[in-house]
């Protein structure tokens, strides 16, 4: 498995997860935006233990009653950031 494939894997993971929690724009408690921050700092450090990247979302944000997450800022073993076009391109030869 590629490691933008891991990095969707794992995004579609925490969108799963974010469906439990009570989303409701401005008015979501701080408890639930901790819990949000937490989840993806969880889903962060699994991507880094497995593929040898920092993944961060620097463009999270509460919609409405969901979670968006934006385009993840990926941080390579040679402390380049890249984006997931990069990164695809990177791994795929191009």
């Amino acid at each position: 498995m590629y490691v933008y494939e891991r990095i969707y894997k794992e995004a579609n993971a925490m969108k799963r997860r974010f469906a439990n929690i009570p989303v409701n724009g401005r008015q979501t408690s701080g408890a639930d935006q901790k819990r949000i921050r937490k989840i993806i700092s969880d889903s962060s450090y699994q991507v880094a233990q497995e593929c040898s990247v920092i993944v961060s979302y620097p463009r999270m944000r509460i919609e409405g009653r969901e979670v968006v997450l934006g385009e993840p800022t990926i941080m390579l073993p040679d402390c380049r950031l890249v984006s997931m076009e990069e990164l695809k391109k990177i791994e795929l030869g191009g």
